[in-house]
């Protein structure tokens, strides 16, 4: 589905990044692949990089669910994660085009995603506006 030669993904030494991403759930797939090749290259014990990539995913997922119609041609997401290895800091942003609204016949059990990624992350900064919503999530290692 992602391909770097097809324009949408850089990838960098300290990052990856990709742009204009469809926002559905088998893209979305291929970014956490893409997530858990980078994290292999970096010196990042191998709990850590579960944690970010679960927490990555769940960002990820919200933007599709929660800021576009399910019939949105033109929905499409932002995602890039950065590793500053002299800072310890690893740091991944989700954002979407979209405006955010509930899930529909989302099940009680369900609305955890945002604490789960609080849960696994040093810190979540969350930023909606009439653009989109931005997830910044950080991780100090």
């Amino acid at each position: 589905m992602l391909t770097e030669s097809d324009g949408s993904a850089s990838f960098a030494s300290g990052g990856i990044f990709f742009r204009g991403v469809r926002a559905d759930p088998a893209y979305i797939s291929d970014l956490r692949r893409a997530m858990r090749q980078w994290l292999e290259q970096l010196d990042v014990d191998d709990d850590r990089k579960h944690d970010v990539v679960l927490a990555s995913y769940e960002a990820l997922a919200n933007a599709v669910e929660h800021a576009y119609d399910a019939d949105d041609a033109s929905a499409s997401l932002d995602f890039e994660a950065t590793y500053l290895p002299r800072d310890h800091v690893l740091e991944v942003r989700v954002a979407d085009h979209g405006c955010w609204h509930d899930a529909d016949g989302s099940p009680s059990s369900r609305g955890h995603g945002l604490a789960l990624i609080r849960g696994l992350a040093t810190h979540v900064v969350i930023t909606p506006s009439s653009q989109g919503t931005h997830v910044t999530i950080h991780w100090s290692l």
